[in-house]
């Protein structure tokens, strides 16, 4: 690059050699006050001249600030993201804040649009089961349902079976059983005719929806507990792992005592019944050994049992008791001793 020597009171600005200050200011159209002001507050060379007003200025690109990306789209508000992709804010705004439909979700619908645009909700034909109907409102009176209420459900994110009833709409409860949907266990209960309580109560003993079913719909013995029926015709229950604990537990603000059997951790267990707990000894076996010897020690201590706790406060009533401290410790030595010798 040439090497520039200015003459003295010359002065180089982008190259360009100018003998004086006002030949500069000529030059860029700018007012000889402008450069005077800038030389006397020291400025040399490019800066006596502003550097919007020089030749060589670029001006930067304008970065446009997006508070709102959605696939990769940019948008400037949820408003403008409605307008561009023709959605009724008021819709959106349901969409998304009711019914909890992701960003993506709510603005890929067009208001008054379903299944990603493809038919107005009662203007536009819609086929279920294979038959194909002149509008949404044709079919609801077909399926005996009000158009609105197909209308809602499609809104809320159900599919066209779910709006027209003909598939349940999963839940945080829902399950399957046997190959089959079911949307919680009132549902199962419903179709098999069987008791909610009593199978909630056999469930957190650890059996199985099946082995639950299986045992029928009367009581044996208490609430669902285990008991020599239940390993007669369960075998395979019988020789499962399980787990006899005792436990200091908090009911009514009162310090107890709990014996008790399960086949989940000792700490799923107690944590579906107290909120404050503290195991003090278990012992692991099979749980009909298991169940074996906690008849015993429910036998043999049941004078403690607290006949205050009924069986609308907790499953299992019958394991709780209120031990002095003498009958703790004989109930610890019993556990670091041997179980069996009960």
């Amino acid at each position: 690059m040439r090497k520039i020597i200015s003459r003295l009171g010359s002065h180089v600005v982008e190259g360009v050699e100018y003998p004086n200050l006002p030949s500069i200011a000529e030059a860029y159209g700018i007012t000889k006050n402008c450069v005077y002001k800038r030389y006397s507050r020291g400025a040399k060379g490019d800066d006596l001249v502003p550097e919007k007003k020089r030749k060589n200025y670029q001006p930067p690109e304008k970065k446009i600030k997006f508070s709102l990306i959605v696939n990769g789209v940019g948008y400037k508000s949820k408003q403008d993201a409605c307008r561009k992709n023709n959605v009724n804010y008021c819709t959106f705004r349901k969409r998304y804040e009711e019914y909890g439909w992701s960003l993506e979700r709510a603005l890929s619908i067009p208001s008054g649009l379903t299944n990603g645009g493809q038919g107005g909700f009662r203007s536009r034909q819609i086929t279920i089961e294979n038959k194909t109907y002149k509008s949404i409102s044709e079919a609801a009176r077909h399926y005996r349902l009000t158009p609105e209420t197909v209308v809602a459900a499609l809104e809320k994110g159900a599919n066209i079976n779910q709006a027209f009833k003909l598939e349940l709409k999963p839940t945080e409860h829902s399950f399957e059983f046997e190959g089959k949907f079911y949307r919680d266990r009132n549902h199962l209960c419903s179709v098999f005719n069987f008791s909610v309580s009593l199978l909630r109560n056999r469930l957190n003993r650890g059996l199985t929806i099946r082995e639950a079913l299986d045992l029928g719909n009367n009581n044996i013995g208490n609430e669902g507990r285990y008991n020599m029926k239940i390993f007669k015709k369960n075998p395979e229950l019988a020789n499962t792992s399980g787990k006899l604990y005792f436990a200091s537990v908090l009911i009514n603000n009162n310090n107890r005592y709990k014996i008790g059997i399960t086949t989940k951790t000792i700490r799923d267990r107690l944590s579906k019944e107290f909120s404050s707990f503290k195991l003090v000894k278990h012992f692991k076996t099979n749980l009909y050994q298991c169940y074996l010897i906690e008849k015993k020690l429910l036998n043999k201590f049941s004078k403690y049992r607290d006949r205050e706790i009924n069986p609308e406060q907790l499953d299992g009533y019958k394991e709780v008791f209120n031990f002095p401290e003498e009958i703790v410790a004989n109930i610890k030595s019993i556990f670091d001793n041997d179980l069996k010798i009960i």
